[in-house]
């Protein structure tokens, strides 16, 4: 009798478990070719690559605040691809503990974050596929883009005929508004209507002066030495190979300082999440025309760690008054590698704004890098310290390497708004 009881506990215990378990069932939205003719990846895709494969996602939260995302073909019985265990919570827009003692640097760290990329790659081993398919499934990416709350993506790659991981297939979905919401809560045990309409309908904040004494002190600070390399081309490789069809104005580029004009102009990345040439953006890069002076300072990070801070000040090239500075800090110099020029794209990148992931990484980087625990920021600034959008200039953030030649040497690219372009190489004496 008693064995019975604990059965019947046991099962009353599963069963309430099951219960609790909330289901979302969500409609992906796909893009026939016409739609979308300026996709950077329409020459570069897997040569069986759908634009019509999965009609559905299962998003299923399970204990511990993990959920389990499953895609479901349009066809029954036809291709199935479940990822596990996913830490949602990581992926929502954070004000890490720090920031919140200053509520404009808690906003816009929050806003930065939603408003850049955050593409998260699951591996061979790190997702299950099920069902028939001819498909060699290689990767699966999860990203919340850079656009409004809520607009998400699927990116499903394979194997080609030749042995390399192209692009498959590619969705764009609503993640859930009221989940959302409580995961944003959850997270950051702040109020989300704080932030929602900033959020939802991308309304720039407030310029107002960065209090950068938040996120560190300054030990030393000296002056370096640099070399401006802008009256070069750079390598159109990899993402730049693919989205130098999104440069609108100018076409004819032989180097970067061509794009350092306010006539630069754009794909604009339009929601649910694609570009769109016809709706060009606009730039503001003639204020990153002259680099004038470069500080590097020796600083501890808001977690109490030494790290560096690097201050850029420039003047427009356009009417040599408008002084703008690009600080970038809190760097951990371990997570920057020493690069050949061939090789920049494995540099250390990451977008403007405070604690953020890179615009790509994979699952185990994520886990491994939190964003608690990640001190770095990145801002524009004017000639009084206030807060510049960067996306109104046309930068998405930093790309970073130490030169395989001479390890003194600290390469610094500006990635374009979207990064279909370089807009500034710096070469930088630090040690």
């Amino acid at each position: 009798m008693k064995k019975i009881s604990i059965l019947v506990f046991f099962c009353l215990v599963y069963f309430s478990c099951k219960e609790k378990q909330t289901v979302f069932n969500i409609e992906t939205k796909e893009m026939s070719d016409a739609e979308y003719p300026d996709n950077p990846n329409l020459e570069s895709r897997h040569a069986e690559a759908k634009q019509k494969y999965f009609k559905s996602i299962i998003l299923t939260e399970r204990k511990a605040e993990l959920f389990d995302l499953d895609l479901y073909s349009h066809e029954e019985g036809l291709c199935k691809i479940a990822l596990k265990n996913l830490p949602l919570l990581e992926m929502m827009p954070t004000a890490p503990d720090f920031i919140k003692k200053d509520d404009y640097l808690t906003y816009i760290g929050v806003i930065n974050q939603e408003w850049n990329r955050q593409q998260v790659q699951f591996k061979k081993g790190q997702f299950e596929v099920s069902g028939k398919t001819n498909i060699k499934v290689t990767r699966v990416d999860l990203a919340r883009n850079c656009l409004n709350a809520y607009l998400w993506e699927v990116l499903v790659y394979a194997e080609d005929a030749d042995g390399q991981e192209k692009l498959f297939w590619q969705c764009w979905f609503d993640f859930p508004k009221d989940l959302y919401k409580d995961l944003f809560e959850k997270r950051n045990k702040l109020s989300y209507e704080t932030f929602r309409e900033g959020l939802e309908n991308w309304i720039d904040p407030e310029s107002k002066k960065v209090d950068l004494s938040i996120l560190r002190k300054i030990k030393t600070e000296s002056e370096v030495a640099f070399e401006a390399v802008n009256n070069e081309m750079y390598p159109v490789i990899g993402e730049r190979e693919r989205k130098r069809k999104n440069i609108v104005f100018p076409q004819n580029i032989t180097k970067i300082d061509d794009l350092l004009s306010d006539s630069t102009l754009f794909s604009t990345f339009s929601i649910p999440g694609y570009y769109n040439t016809k709706d060009p953006r606009k730039t503001e890069l003639s204020r990153l025309g002259i680099l004038e002076k470069v500080k590097k300072r020796e600083i501890v990070n808001a977690l109490g760690v030494k790290s560096i801070e690097l201050e850029l000040a420039f003047e427009s090239n356009k009417d040599h008054s408008t002084q703008t500075k690009l600080v970038i800090g809190g760097i951990d110099v371990s997570l920057i590698p020493t690069l050949s020029l061939k090789d920049l794209n494995k540099g250390f990148q990451t977008s403007m704004g405070i604690a953020n992931h890179s615009f790509y990484e994979t699952i185990d980087y994520q886990q491994k890098h939190l964003t608690k625990d990640n001190a770095f920021y990145a801002f524009l600034l004017d000639k009084d310290h206030k807060w510049i959008d960067s996306h109104k200039i046309g930068i998405d953030g930093p790309l970073l390497y130490f030169d395989a030649d001479d390890n003194t040497k600290l390469h610094l690219w500006i990635l374009s708004f979207e990064r279909h372009a370089f807009v500034g190489h710096y070469v930088l004496e630090v040690n």
